[in-house]
């Protein structure tokens, strides 16, 4: 009786241990995803952060005047951000996340903001708002489209 007793706690410790990540919607799976992706991009990992986006993904940046597209586009925007401010910070705000075409398509709006440092120590502080499109393909999430743009009147330092 104590064997089964003690193979039942295992199934129960492996259920738990497994399954909630099975049982997550795709919200869920994108919000993860998300925050792995914070840190990247404030750790400066230019892998992990761009691994998210399509190959063909868009990414219009409130940095610069245009679009920059496809992965290896985004790849050299970003690691020129990067070097250009080792520090990065970023605060979101009001995340909304709505779930299309039977949790194939995730969209995200959200505020957050960002702060900047350069290499001598100069701070910038970015007020923004952003929107991802998050396309389910091959069983993987990546980033199909991203906008970010500064939000007008907000108080800048």
């Amino acid at each position: 009786m104590p064997s089964n007793l003690i193979k039942l706690i295992i199934y129960l410790v492996a259920l738990l241990g497994v399954t909630p990540a099975a049982w997550a919607g795709a919200a869920e799976e994108v919000a993860v995803i998300g925050e792995q992706r914070a840190a990247a991009f404030e750790k400066g990992d230019i892998d992990t952060y761009i691994a998210a986006f399509a190959d063909n993904a868009v990414f219009t940046p409130s940095l610069q005047a245009f679009r920059v597209e496809g992965k290896a586009a985004l790849k050299g925007y970003f690691s020129a951000l990067f070097e250009t401010y080792p520090m990065r910070h970023i605060a979101a705000r009001q995340v909304s996340t709505r779930v299309y075409a039977n949790d194939t398509i995730v969209v995200q709006n959200a505020y957050f903001v960002l702060t900047l440092t350069d290499k001598n120590g100069n701070v910038s502080v970015h007020n923004l708002r952003g929107s991802a499109t998050w396309l389910k393909m091959d069983n993987q999430w990546r980033i199909v489209d991203q906008h970010i743009s500064e939000v007008n009147g907000a108080d800048r330092s």
